[in-house]
């Protein structure tokens, strides 16, 4: 059972991390104030780094926070023939995106400045492309990604799919970053005057990719 003092601390840490959340979407990731955050949940500065000791750990938590937010989206896509669960994972993503766009800044958008993510966010990243690395080992196409340095490099990826080659994960994450860089492009106004909002282009983007990666009529 879990203790009031642990309660009172998970409270508190939640607070904190919302308040962060509304700092980052005012002022940017690079703008992130502990003082501001500290003001804003009611405490004094010094308290809020007996849960979060810099900075950094704050941002790290909020991204952790962030990627797992992603893949319980992700998550929920349902089960079905390859090529319609990759474009449900694809619209999953632009979804959870829209709806929370300084999230998905904080996690694939300009780097904060002076921070470094820990490896800890490794696994969580992983966990997003988890799904979308799961669908593309079923293809059945050629994959246009077999160069030996870059299968060497996709090493630790292409196992986190059963029956995934290196050549194979090289491809599903190139067409992963083609999805995001769609997606962050329509957050930073750039489909203004040509594809605003972004919605038949992206779907576009998928019908291609589903082509490319071999999923179509794929079980």
């Amino acid at each position: 059972m879990v203790g009031i003092r642990e309660q009172s601390r998970a409270r508190t840490t939640a607070a904190i991390l919302a308040a962060a959340r509304e700092e980052i979407a005012e002022h940017g990731g690079g703008g992130l104030s502990m003082r501001a955050v500290a003001r804003e949940v009611g405490m004094v500065s010094s308290a809020v780094y007996r849960y979060f000791p810099t900075r950094e750990a704050l941002l790290t938590a909020m991204i952790l926070e962030s990627y797992e937010g992603l893949a319980a989206a992700l998550a929920e896509v349902g089960a079905g023939r390859a090529d319609r669960r990759w474009v449900g994972l694809g619209h999953a993503l632009r979804a959870w995106a829209l709806e929370r766009p300084h999230e998905f800044q904080l996690i694939y958008g300009t780097p904060v400045p002076g921070y470094v993510a820990p490896d800890e966010t490794v696994p969580a990243a992983a966990a997003v492309a988890a799904p979308f690395l799961e669908v593309g080992a079923k293809g059945v196409g050629a994959h246009p990604f077999a160069d030996p340095h870059l299968v060497r490099q996709m090493a630790d990826v292409s196992v986190l799919a059963e029956g995934l080659t290196g050549a194979g994960a090289a491809t599903v994450i190139a067409e992963l970053a083609a999805l995001i860089g769609l997606v962050t492009m329509e957050l930073g106004g750039h489909l203004v005057g040509s594809a605003d909002p972004a919605g038949h282009l992206f779907a576009a983007l998928l019908a291609r990719q589903v082509d490319t990666l071999g999923l179509v009529g794929v079980g």
